[in-house]
């Protein structure tokens, strides 16, 4: 499938995407960690999906420090970003924005939509003073990696565990320059 024959929207997010928005994040993750994560992960996921798309609202998402967009395709949600001003990660946090989660479906991956809802975060960002922001990605998902490298992210040194169902996964860092 390639851009020229896709005509994809972007937007912000609304209080009625909650249950496409945990639909894409639960099938995505299903793909992109299927060789990292049990099966009872992405299964919790699933039945989750329900209960977070009623609780989810806008002000979880936008405001003057944190912005969530959708990208759509035939009026269907076919990726989203959500990013910060203010990390959660200690490490970074204070100093760093963060693209907190970024997510395509994986048919319409190496289309730029991912590319493009970085650029509306890294835009976003630079109009709030931000200077620099990081992406926490799991250490062995050499796919999101190889991106995140191509977009000029420099590996950080910091690692730290990124915690599912009381077992800790190896998390890389990437940092980028505003």
């Amino acid at each position: 499938m390639g851009t020229a024959l896709m005509d994809i929207s972007y937007r912000q997010v609304r209080k009625e995407d909650g249950y496409e928005w945990y639909t894409l994040l639960s099938r995505v993750w299903r793909t992109a960690y299927c060789d990292i994560f049990p099966e009872e992960v992405f299964d919790e996921r699933d039945k989750a999906i329900e209960g977070k798309a009623r609780e989810f609202t806008e002000e979880k998402f936008l405001g003057d420090r944190k912005v969530a967009y959708v990208a759509e395709h035939d009026g269907k949600i076919v990726g989203l970003m959500f990013g910060t001003l203010d990390s959660d990660y200690d490490y970074f946090k204070n100093d760093y924005a963060d693209l907190v989660a970024l997510y395509v479906y994986p048919d319409y991956q190496g289309t730029g939509i991912g590319t493009a809802l970085k650029d509306i975060f890294v835009e976003w960002a630079k109009s709030k003073n931000a200077d620099r922001f990081v992406v926490g990605v799991l250490k062995n998902n050499f796919k999101a990696r190889k991106v995140y490298e191509s977009w000029g992210g420099k590996l950080s040194e910091h690692e730290q565990d990124f915690v599912v169902m009381n077992v800790g996964y190896p998390e890389s860092f990437y940092i980028f320059e505003l």
